[in-house]
């Protein structure tokens, strides 16, 4: 009897294929530099503006101010009278009783209810107006601008996809503000006058000859007193000045401002991309010059406004301020050693404060930045 044996088969599940989905890997430490550009937005420049134009650099004549009557004499004294329309001299008997008869006139018009009127004199007078306003000078303008930037990482991996260094960097950032403004306004003014004085005699019922009539100091004549009963004046415009100032400010800031931060940084890696955030500290160097230009222009009885007075106030100055920054980036590695970067940071710097001559303001240094450059490992 024959006897076969079959071969025993060995079976077995499927073996489970190979896992290709990729691994994250860190990639190699060392040092890195990257260079490119960064838009800094910082904070206000306030500047509060303040002037060198008072009031009492706008000047007028003084005019005339004189009572004009060497002619016609005081009122209340016996005196030689010369008028416009006539005279009124004294005789051998003023003194004694206050009446003349050496005295004459023009018109029949200087004649009325009992009493008889001269007009003469020359007197001037002048009277002023003045006003003057100062406008707030305060203003504000934000500082940015473009900065160029250089970064140098030490960089060491810390587990399969964290990797921790340092970082250094620094940054070169020129702006500035200006403006141009007007802050005073006054005008003076002055009205000239002529001053024509009236002497009203009272004729105490004496008819007095038809005019025009002349008498002598001999007599004999109508007697009239010597001294007015009444002596008015009357202003006449004769003429004037005006002038108006006004100022113009104009205010330049000028900023140099370097950056130089350290501090650690965290960087997470997935394949060719990579996140990165670090913080640390800031030395910032601001080199700042600000200059205010103010011009007086003044105007005389309308004519075109010229400059009066100029000033020039400047102050500059080199600050060494400290700060913190907080940083996040990103990038993408190109080849083996280059790679594109992009990154986004905050930067915590005390004020500036400064000045000018009468005006005084601040710079605030803190503020956003973004940035892009380019990689390269060494």
């Amino acid at each position: 009897m024959a006897v076969s044996f079959a071969p025993s088969a060995l079976i077995a599940g499927p073996s489970a294929p190979p896992d290709k989905s990729p691994a994250p890997a860190a990639r190699s430490g060392g040092w890195r530099f990257s260079a490119g550009y960064m838009h800094r937005s910082l904070g206000d420049f306030d500047w509060l503006t303040g002037t060198r134009s008072v009031p009492s650099l706008l000047t007028i004549g003084q005019g005339s101010n004189t009572p004009g009557i060497d002619a016609i004499g005081p009122a209340d004294l016996f005196f030689n009278r010369t008028y416009n329309d006539g005279f009124n001299f004294q005789d051998g008997g003023t003194a004694g009783g206050g009446d003349t008869w050496n005295w004459g006139y023009q018109n029949a018009s200087q004649v009325s209810d009992g009493m008889i009127s001269f007009h003469g004199g020359n007197g001037t007078t002048a009277t002023f107006t003045d006003s003057d306003n100062y406008e707030y000078g305060g203003w504000s303008n934000n500082l940015d601008g473009n900065a160029p930037f250089f970064q140098l990482e030490w960089i060491q991996p810390l587990t399969g996809s964290l990797n921790f260094g340092f970082q250094g960097s620094v940054s070169f950032l020129d702006t500035g503000a200006a403006r141009t403004l007007a802050t005073f306004t006054a005008d003076k003014s002055r009205s000239d006058y002529s001053i024509l004085y009236t002497d009203r005699y009272d004729l105490g019922g004496v008819i007095v000859p038809q005019a025009p009539y002349t008498g002598g100091p001999q007599g004999p004549g109508p007697l009239i007193p010597n001294m007015p009963a009444v002596r008015t004046a009357a202003n006449t415009i004769s003429g004037g000045e005006t002038a108006t100032a006004f100022n113009s400010i104009h205010t330049d800031f000028d900023l140099n401002l370097a950056a130089i931060s350290l501090g650690p940084v965290i960087e997470y890696v997935r394949g060719p991309f990579a996140l990165q955030a670090s913080a640390g500290l800031t030395i910032n160097v601001a080199d700042w010059d600000v200059e205010q230009r103010e011009t007086l222009f003044v105007s005389r009885n309308g004519a075109t406004a010229t400059a009066q007075n100029n000033w020039r106030d400047r102050n500059d100055g080199t600050s060494v301020l400290p700060g913190i920054f907080l940083q996040a980036a990103a990038s993408r590695e190109l080849t083996e050693k280059w790679s594109l970067n992009a990154f986004g940071r905050y930067d915590w710097v005390e004020s500036l404060s400064l000045g000018a001559g009468p005006s005084s303001g601040s710079a605030n240094l803190s503020g956003w930045s973004l940035g892009a450059g380019v990689g390269f490992r060494f």
